[in-house]
């Protein structure tokens, strides 16, 4: 496969790529097409022609009728609370295992392996248990604690093998400057992880952004509804019967546009924590 690659023309290897690229964002595309078109332009054209006059008449619809800004201030709370837990679980967790040779390190990778492979149908009857006995069933905040967790093995497998092969010759210099293990911690390990840490937040966040099982068993109330559940409900004609087709695509456009904001910022961390973690 390496010879075939190596003598085939780069341009053929650029064209296929950019032609899956544009299959793959060809979704996107269609249903911001569909946002731009009135109820009645879409059921006469459909989702291919292009929308004759541009209006984002859809988006101010969804943005007031369906109570958007509070939908994305619940779904940041969840989002970037789950992912604090995760980060700070996995971030010690992972140290202790890989550069602190903990004995039960394969134990501990094993263990976040099964967790986060677990479906969540599995557990998440007893999170509902649990929620109803501490009286937090509804509440926003009680939505971290089973994302964080979980969120936590998936981080702890990836940045234990990450650490794993840490250069140890920098921390026994700088034991040997004295630095105390804290000082090792935020001023050797934390800048030169710095790009896995980012792509591994990154991956957490958009992952808690769009989990719907948990949210749809724990939130039932209006208020408290995420992007995902607020975008599902509009298209089973919760706020609409029957729900016009361009309003479920705005809402779909404006539910992507955090993910695609963070994707923006933190691109050239994710391609660099990726990129070390493969040379690795």
């Amino acid at each position: 496969m390496k010879r075939f690659i190596a003598r085939a023309p780069r341009r053929a290897f650029v064209i296929l790529l950019a032609l899956f690229a544009l299959l793959w964002a060809s979704p996107f595309f269609l249903a911001w097409n569909s946002s731009l078109k009135s109820p009645e332009e879409f059921a006469s054209t459909g989702v291919l022609e292009p929308a004759a006059t541009v209006s984002f008449a859809n988006y101010v619809q969804v943005w007031v009728g369906l109570d958007f800004p509070l939908k994305v201030l619940n779904s940041m709370i969840i989002s970037v609370g789950a992912l604090l837990v995760s980060m700070v679980m996995a971030f010690f967790i992972a140290y202790a295992i890989s550069i602190g040779k903990h004995k039960w390190r394969t134990f501990v990778l094993a263990t976040c392996v099964v967790i986060f492979l677990m479906p969540q149908e599995a557990f998440a009857y007893p999170v509902f248990l649990i929620s109803k006995m501490v009286h937090m069933y509804g509440n926003v905040a009680f939505l971290i604690i089973p994302l964080g967790i979980t969120g936590a093995a998936f981080a702890t497998f990836l940045l234990g093998n990450i650490m794993n092969h840490f250069p140890t010759e920098l921390l026994e210099a700088a034991s040997i400057d004295g630095a105390s293990r804290w000082q090792v911690i935020r001023r050797v390990v934390i800048p030169l992880m710095m790009p896995s840490l980012l792509t591994v937040a990154l991956l957490l966040f958009v992952a808690n952004w769009n989990e719907y099982l948990l949210t749809l068993l724990l939130l039932p109330d209006y208020e408290s509804q995420t992007v995902p559940l607020a975008v599902a409900s509009l298209n089973i004609g919760d706020a609409w019967n029957p729900p016009p087709m361009p309003v479920v695509a705005a809402a779909s456009i404006l539910g992507a546009i955090p993910s695609f904001i963070i994707f923006a910022f933190f691109q050239r961390s994710l391609i660099r924590g990726i990129t070390l973690g493969s040379s690795r």
